[in-house]
């Protein structure tokens, strides 16, 4: 078993001959490049993490936090990319939202599953204090460009040439080491130039003052392309070690994408021998609600492309480029919220994906269940590491002096919209309370969850 590396050739019989796209094809080349692999992954991993939550609801900042400790695994982004690439994303799942069953695993049969499994693979692992294979960073930065940009293409050993010339000339300053890793906007700015014309940087994941180049500039309108199989903003380039096969049997993987909370007898069938652990985390709904607003409203997060435009009051009629694109997860029953305003549509978001969590909860045995508010991560020190040892605990793992350190000093923004500002939401509090209870069993749900009264809506 252990470790194996396909050919391009091979990579090409695993797709069922020739691909259905070049994206396709490109993506099967650099599985074979980027070997080795664990065969089998999805049926080898015996611990399964989902965080799940709401969009907006503290899931990425969560599991940056967790990226600190040794003894867990990740996928370096979302887990939505892999199921578009593998035919299970909306439209092509046919279940006309984000959900999806154990039997969508069935119908990927044997050689879907193989290349699905390749895929996470290649991305699962943990991140890492330098480059180890300057050959592997750049195939696996040459994989990520390309489901950002699908509708791009260079050639595989341009861009390698290219990939490496960039790292020699990044690290080219007084006492940085062979393998550091360069900023990583130095490093996307220069590998994109490669392609003779800008691909806007709006798109990624980084704080405005990180990118003078774009101050007086407006943000983009719409999104980055007319396919979307990562959803921006992108996730950057970075130094990563590659679960092994020992690191797969004795670590738990951890993912963290909201739309998991319409997926989990997927998820419990597309990992066969996994225990299935919940952190459920939950945040009060007038600060989640507000962060989807303003998420709705911003120049990223688009998500899925609708076959006609929506008439969503408050951003339909505002954002002509965008009126064709849902945002964030997809529920069950989006269908009803086509014409609501989007404040309603928000909460219906909030409301459906805890809705989904506390249904699958009861077939979940109390140890495998875990209930973490994002307030008490997000509090004064004291409470953020109590919650870290908490969860550490929970899942049977030492914390180690990184993620105390890290729950202690806190960790900077994640694909935020604004700065941090407690109580952001007051500032739209009549809104939200209206769309809230226009909602139905939104504000019961809140009671349930823990978030009484306003009074906790912190």
């Amino acid at each position: 078993m252990a470790l194996v590396r396909l050919l391009p050739s091979q990579a090409a019989r695993l797709t069922g001959g020739a691909p259905p796209d070049p994206l396709g094809a490109r993506l099967a080349l650099l599985r074979g490049l980027r070997g080795p692999y664990v065969s089998d992954f999805t049926r080898r991993v015996r611990r399964l993490v989902v965080v799940a939550s709401s969009s907006r609801g503290g899931s990425s900042m969560v599991t940056e936090l967790l990226r600190h400790c040794d003894a867990l695994l990740h996928l370096r982004g979302e887990f939505n990319p892999f199921l578009r690439l593998a035919g299970l994303g909306f439209p092509d799942s046919g279940t006309g939202s984000d959900e999806l069953t154990a039997e969508h695993v069935h119908a990927l049969g044997e050689d879907g599953r193989r290349v699905l499994d390749a895929e996470l693979a290649l991305d699962a692992g943990r991140p890492a204090g330098a480059i180890a294979d300057d050959d592997e960073f750049a195939l696996d930065a040459a994989w990520r460009f390309g489901i950002q940009w699908p509708e791009r293409h260079i050639e595989t050993p341009r861009w390698m040439a290219t990939a490496h010339d960039t790292l020699h000339r990044l690290r080219r300053t007084p006492g940085s080491p062979r393998t550091a890793l360069p900023e990583p906007i130095g490093f996307l700015a220069a590998m994109l130039r490669i392609w003779g014309r800008p691909v806007d940087p709006w798109y990624y994941d980084l704080p405005r003052h990180t990118l003078p180049d774009l101050t007086g500039c407006r943000p983009p309108a719409g999104p980055p392309g007319t396919r979307v199989v990562e959803e921006p903003p992108f996730v950057l380039p970075q130094a990563w070690r590659r679960a092994r096969e020992e690191d797969i049997r004795t670590k738990a993987l951890v993912v963290k994408t909201p739309s998991n909370a319409y997926r989990m007898d997927f998820l419990r069938a597309l990992f066969p021998q996994a225990r299935i652990m919940v952190l459920h985390l939950t945040r009060n709904p007038a600060a989640a609600i507000n962060g989807l607003y303003d998420g709705w409203r911003h120049h990223g997060f688009h998500a899925h492309e609708m076959p006609v435009p929506m008439s969503i009051r408050g951003y339909s009629d505002d954002r002509p480029l965008d009126r064709c694109w849902w945002k964030f997860d997809l529920p069950p029953g989006w269908q009803d919220m086509r014409d609501r305003s989007l404040m309603e549509v928000c909460a219906f978001q909030w409301r459906t994906s805890h809705q989904s969590v506390l249904a699958h909860r009861e077939r979940l045995a109390d140890e495998d269940y875990l209930r973490v508010r994002f307030e008490d991560l997000t509090g004064d020190p004291r409470m953020r590491v109590a919650q870290v040892l908490r969860i550490t605990r929970w899942l049977a793992v030492r914390p180690g002096d990184a993620l105390l350190h890290a729950a202690h000093t806190g960790i900077p923004p994640v694909v935020a919209t604004a700065p941090p500002a407690p109580a952001r939401w007051r500032a739209r509090a009549q809104a939200i309370r209206a769309a809230v209870d226009a909602v139905d069993g939104t504000r019961e749900l809140a009671a349930n969850l823990g978030y009484r009264t306003e009074r906790r809506w912190t």
